[in-house]
């Protein structure tokens, strides 16, 4: 995607960093003009890293030197560090923001250990706040976990639930049952499976929908009813359109989070 900033509004990259991927938006004020996505690479040097955002940026056709601000979520303790690095040599003499202790979030949390909740809850909760009238059950389904996070009538952020992710799940039954094989998600499989690797797909496709809806079931009676289900994850889509709960989906909900959080901080 080539595009033209005419700078009346602020440029703001916005990255993301969870246990598999690196993700990064540009947006012109509000609008997503860049998204993408790496490797998150647990052996990442900042140069490194820096090279990675930059060459996709410029892939892309932006120009990091019409970039008026950063902001960036990491739930990687070990690789954190590195992306900050990364992002200051990339951003010179601009605001850089962190998802952390001390930013402004304009989020009510009935939580306990309130600086240890990880940007991605944050972030998605700003935005779904952003965009919907709570109750709200913000779902998302990373590699990794799979996580509700649950909004009361107030606004205010009451509970969470982390469950292994579908590609966690599948690796941990392969390294775990030494006769299954190891197999790719698949978005499309028969629910009754005929071999081994159409039961595995099948129990991780349908099993992972069947869970999310007695958890949203759930959730929907501690919250009263009538709460709405914001989705987001890389395998969102696929997942959901096997579950009976509707569902907003919005894939770049992290980053929307960021962008506002990155306005209320200014």
């Amino acid at each position: 995607m080539h595009f033209i900033w005419k700078g009346a509004s602020p440029m703001t990259l916005t990255v993301h960093l969870d246990n598999q991927l690196l993700s990064l938006v540009l947006f012109d004020g509000n609008d997503p003009v860049v998204s993408s996505s790496l490797a998150a690479d647990p052996a990442f040097t900042p140069d490194q890293c820096a090279a990675s955002i930059q060459g996709v940026l410029c892939l892309r056709g932006a120009d990091l030197s019409q970039v008026t601000e950063g902001i960036f979520g990491s739930v990687v303790p070990p690789l954190t560090h590195s992306l900050r690095q990364a992002l200051e040599l990339l951003l010179p003499g601009r605001p850089l923001l962190a998802v952390g202790p001390g930013i402004k979030t304009g989020l009510n949390m009935r939580l306990e250990n309130v600086p240890a909740v990880g940007a991605d809850f944050v972030c998605t909760a700003a935005a779904a706040l952003a965009e919907f009238p709570p109750p709200l059950v913000v779902l998302s389904l990373a590699d990794a976990a799979t996580t509700f996070l649950a909004i009361d009538r107030e606004g205010c952020l009451v509970g969470r639930s982390i469950v292994p992710g579908v590609e966690s799940s599948l690796a941990n039954l392969h390294h775990t049952a030494a006769q299954l094989p190891a197999v790719a998600f698949e978005p499309r499989c028969r629910l009754l499976g005929r071999g081994t690797a159409d039961a595995i797909r099948s129990g991780i496709l349908y099993g992972s929908a069947a869970m999310i809806d007695g958890m949203l079931d759930r959730y929907q009676e501690a919250l009263g009813g009538g709460a709405t289900v914001v989705a987001t994850g890389r395998l969102a889509p696929a997942v959901l359109a096997q579950c009976r709960h509707p569902a907003q989906v919005r894939p770049l909900l992290v980053h929307e989070g960021l962008r506002l959080l990155c306005q209320r901080n200014r």
